[in-house]
């Protein structure tokens, strides 16, 4: 699985970009720690679509974690 951290969440994670293997399905908090990380400032984009933590992915999917963006 390809994961992309983009902002100023990358300071959370330790990392830009990474590729993980594992067997079967599991849920992202299970492969990324997000003990740390404020969930209510960042946006989670599985193929490209709207995700949260407990998101069970595999190792085909492609995840984009994010900051979010407002404005006016």
């Amino acid at each position: 699985m390809k994961i992309r951290v983009i902002g100023f969440v990358k300071k959370y994670f330790g990392f830009e970009e990474k590729e993980v293997d594992f067997e079967g399905k599991k849920r992202l908090d299970e492969i990324l720690d997000f003990t740390d990380v404020p969930v209510n400032l960042m946006a989670i984009i599985v193929n490209e679509k709207a995700a949260k933590i407990d998101q069970e992915v595999e190792t085909t999917d492609k995840v984009i974690i994010t900051q979010i963006v407002a404005g006016g």
